[in-house]
């Protein structure tokens, strides 16, 4: 069961410089973690595969949540995605298999002028997304720009079996990741058109 937005991906090249960036826009820290494992599946969202990343955590009031990443020196740029407070936009040849998998995979609802919305108790676990015709590569984790929409789920590998039936490729499978105190369950995607989706499940750490 899905339930609720994480946050949008972004890679860069330089964290400290993007930090300052986005800081100037309304953004706070929220946690810093550095290197991080890459579990081997994330070479099919690769080009140029790193074993570790550095990922920061940025969240502002009214803001979507953000995790910026750094996977390295950037490889090209991603352009499927883009954003403003209102709605985060998906450029696709051909939207109706990804508004689909929204709706019947991850709960979303069809909202005005295109739009789909994921309503949640928590605010800032709500969502929404744009998705529109267009010409479009599928993003890359190491290009830079906007890479990947997380949610939050309890039932990690179902909900990704449910993503596979609706045209989810790439699977990687589910994979154990603990950031500080965070221990997680993690399963990546990538959506029908290019979009690449990560489902992440909280787990409780054994002593």
């Amino acid at each position: 069961m899905i339930l609720g937005f994480a946050h949008l991906a972004i890679n860069c090249g330089d964290l400290a410089q993007a930090e300052a960036e986005w800081r100037a826009l309304g953004y706070a820290r929220g946690a810093l973690h550095q290197g991080v494992p890459n579990h081997p599946a994330k070479r099919a969202f690769s080009s140029h595969y790193q074993p570790e990343h550095d990922l920061l955590l940025l969240n502002g009031p009214g803001l979507w949540p953000l995790e910026l990443t750094c996977h390295g020196p950037t490889q090209g740029e991603n352009r499927q995605l883009a954003w403003t407070r209102e709605a985060i936009t998906l450029t696709l040849a051909d939207p109706e298999p990804m508004r689909r998998l929204l709706i019947d995979g991850l709960g979303f609802r069809a909202s005005d002028n295109g739009v789909l919305a994921l309503d949640c108790r928590l605010p800032t676990w709500s969502c929404r997304l744009h998705p529109r015709t267009g010409e479009s590569e599928p993003v890359r984790l190491d290009a830079a720009g906007p890479t990947c929409l997380a949610f939050y789920c309890n039932r990690v590998e179902e909900d990704a079996q449910r993503l596979l039936g609706l045209g989810a490729s790439d699977y990687s499978g589910v994979f154990d990741l603990t950031l500080g105190e965070r221990a997680m369950s993690i399963a990546m995607l990538r959506a029908p058109g290019g979009p690449l989706l990560e489902l992440i499940s909280p787990r409780t750490q054994t002593p």
